[in-house]
């Protein structure tokens, strides 16, 4: 399935949302209410100049799907325009930006797929109003304690190599949890 982004997604996080024409339900905890993790963050900011950023981060399942939706707001002027790779990792945030460990790669995900296909991407545009928004949906789910944060990097995510340069922030994410 191909990456989705933005208005459906949100959407999904409320209810019911159309997807190449298919209604598609979220999938329900056993009182009936949708499985969503709701975080605000960041967990940690590693370069100064993006201290006043604040995340938030929604994480659902619909059928075997996993979404993920972003708000990061609080931007420096300077970051107006610019595009930064954002992407889930297999640690939680520490103090030090390597503490979130590599990107999350599904195991379900075909090993001949291209990157973005086995990992989630959340790149984000940052607007005029100093906030950039983004949502990934993927054919699998995150299974609980794989992936455990969000993190915002330098520069737009490198198709070939998933690479996004400096590790600007952090937003630890319990996915999975049921």
């Amino acid at each position: 399935m191909p990456l989705l982004r933005h208005t459906a997604l949100i959407a999904a996080a409320t209810g019911a949302v159309a997807v190449t024409g298919v209604a598609v339900a979220p999938s329900a905890s056993s009182e009936g209410r949708p499985r969503i993790i709701k975080v605000h963050g960041p967990t940690h900011v590693y370069a100064g100049d993006f201290r006043r950023v604040r995340t938030t981060i929604r994480v659902g399942e619909i059928g075997r799907h996993t979404w993920v939706t972003l708000k990061a707001a609080g931007f420096p002027k300077a970051a107006v325009g610019r595009t930064f790779g954002v992407h889930v990792h297999v640690n939680r945030c520490g103090p030090k930006p390597a503490d979130a460990g590599p990107h999350f790669h599904s195991p379900q995900a075909p090993h001949h797929a291209p990157l973005i296909e086995r990992e989630v991407w959340l790149d984000v545009t940052v607007g005029p109003d100093r906030v950039g928004r983004s949502a990934a949906m993927r054919p699998w789910r995150i299974p609980e304690g794989k992936a455990g944060s969000v993190v915002i990097h330098a520069e737009p995510t490198d198709p070939r190599t998933g690479d996004a340069g400096d590790r600007l922030l952090c937003t630890t994410v319990p996915f999975g949890r049921r």
